[in-house]
């Protein structure tokens, strides 16, 4: 509908928008969205349950892709192991990763990794904005840039649609809001010191990179991959065990929660003694399923990695060049 005026509208957002960011300040319907539920399975009385999903205004959609690239250029640079929402990093690359770095580990320690995957329980709607705005403020972030963030997320309001009838509104505490375009880099920024914790478990058989990308960086180890709220951890049942007390540790410091019921535990299938250990993997005391399949990202991953059985009929031309075909 905007596209036929697209040109001569551009000039007066131009100016709105250069308002907006002078006052840190927004429309108030920009600031509200309406949550429709999308029911996914199980019992349609229980609320988690269903998928949020959220409509927001298409001129506040556009106000944040003018904002986009200032955001990430006073963000914190986000730990090489978040691969979610960048640029040239796709879910597919992810799971490529996943596939080299359990395929490393068996070359180095001659036997295939513990893996787990780890769920955090209603990611969006948990987040302490201020960890967000604290990073930001500490990484160079200017205060009217700031306060407009800050506007915009803190000073929202959210309605729920039902059967074509909406709830009264009100100003959700926590959380970063659902359907904006900025929310999953702001996740990012949130989740941002987890993979770094981890890497202080890390073992010798941990494969490394270079810590900037560049060959003469510094190498660090990679024992976790994250997209977005997806987390995998990589290692010896040992180390995986003590990689779970730290993102225990690191959830209670921020103020969200795993999802024991909706993690798994992936074994690898040489060694008895790791089995056993496996079964002691838990979060907040609750064990987590062992399985010998695992979608992650949407790729089958087993016990060795990747499934080509399961993958090759998908015909993905990444996956194909890693099997070889």
């Amino acid at each position: 509908m905007l596209k036929p005026i697209s040109t001569d509208l551009s000039h007066l957002l131009s100016w709105f928008f250069s308002l907006c960011c002078q006052w840190s300040y927004v429309p108030s319907l920009w600031r509200h969205a309406q949550v429709y539920p999308i029911f996914k399975k199980g019992d349609p009385s229980l609320p988690s349950n269903y998928r949020p999903i959220s409509l927001t205004s298409v001129f506040r959609k556009l106000l944040e892709l003018s904002l986009a690239p200032w955001l990430s250029s006073v963000s914190p640079p986000l730990d090489l192991a978040q691969g979610g929402f960048r640029p040239r990093r796709s879910a597919l690359d992810q799971a490529l990763c996943l596939h080299e770095l359990m395929q490393s580990y068996y070359r180095r320690s001659h036997r295939f990794p513990v893996v787990a995957f780890l769920d955090i329980k209603s990611a969006y709607d948990t987040v302490d904005r201020r960890v967000i705005w604290d990073a930001l403020s500490r990484s160079g972030a200017s205060s009217p840039f700031l306060s407009l963030l800050v506007h915009l997320f803190d000073d929202v309001s959210v309605s729920v649609l039902v059967s074509n009838h909406s709830s009264t509104a009100f100003s959700p505490v926590t959380g970063v809001l659902q359907g904006s375009v900025l929310s999953p880099h702001l996740y990012s920024v949130y989740i941002n010191t987890l993979p770094s914790l981890l890497r202080q478990v890390a073992t010798p058989a941990t494969h490394l990179v270079p810590s900037s990308g560049r060959s003469d960086a510094g190498m660090v180890p990679v024992n976790s991959l994250l997209f977005a709220d997806d987390v995998a951890v990589i290692g010896s049942a040992k180390s995986v065990k003590e990689m779970l007390k730290l993102c225990e540790d690191h959830s209670l410091s921020l103020g969200y929660r795993w999802n024991p019921l909706k993690c798994a535990v992936l074994n690898h299938p040489t060694s008895s003694s790791s089995s056993s250990g496996s079964t002691h993997l838990s979060l907040y005391g609750t064990p987590l399923p062992l399985v010998d399949k695992f979608v992650y990202l949407g790729m089958p991953f087993v016990k060795t990695g990747l499934s080509a059985a399961s993958v090759l009929p998908l015909r993905s031309p990444g996956v194909l060049v890693v099997f070889g075909h």
